[in-house]
């Protein structure tokens, strides 16, 4: 039987978690915000702090720096995406549509102005790809269709998939412009021409 000494701690824990919580997402939004004034220079401590109305000893605490701030910035807008597309993929149990789903609703991701623009400052913060852990969240969801169609390998056929989609946004998001129908329709046959319903590579 738990104490009451116990149920008073685990509240004051949950407080401080909700709290911890709460002023690491004020920080993120911040960081994004000025990252959209500011890119493709670095944004500064000073001013996300300022942007977050908290202090620098509250940013330290929950980041060792600027990269790693950056990085979280990141990965919070890819497991955004990455649920946006499971909650569409899961309408289907159809491996084939789960697949055509992805592709489609990745390729979207730059059919929203204000998105790609966010999307556009936050990768011209790195000189190179990001770590493909930050991505696995999005590239994981392509595994168990492409296992369930019978692929051999189905982690080496999503990265694979996801490192064309990826190429076709970050094509767009560079030149701002979104992908037409006509072209996610191509994108999609392409992809999915790579693999035989029956499971057998082609």
């Amino acid at each position: 039987m738990r104490s009451r000494i116990d149920a008073a701690i685990d509240r004051a824990l949950d407080a401080r978690q909700r709290e911890a919580t709460e002023e690491v997402d004020r920080i993120l939004s911040a960081a994004l915000g000025v990252i959209e004034k500011t890119g493709p220079a670095p944004p500064k401590v000073s001013d996300i702090v300022a942007a977050a109305g908290t202090s620098n000893a509250a940013f330290y605490r929950y980041f060792t720096g600027k990269d790693e701030l950056l990085l979280a910035v990141m990965e919070r807008g890819v497991n955004i995406t990455a649920a946006y597309l499971e909650r569409e993929m899961a309408a289907s149990d159809d491996p084939v549509a789960k697949i055509r789903t992805w592709i489609i609703g990745a390729l979207g991701q730059v059919g929203e102005p204000r998105r790609t623009a966010r999307s556009r400052a936050v990768l011209s913060q790195f000189s190179s790809v990001p770590d493909g852990q930050i991505t696995a969240p999005m590239r994981d969801l392509l595994v168990r269709p492409l296992g369930d169609l019978g692929c051999p390998d189905p982690a080496r056929d999503a990265d694979a998939l996801f490192t064309t989609v990826s190429g076709v946004l970050r094509r767009h998001a560079a030149a701002e412009t979104q992908p037409g129908r006509d072209e996610i329709d191509h994108v999609v046959s392409f992809c999915l021409a790579a693999i035989d319903t029956d499971g057998t590579q082609r």
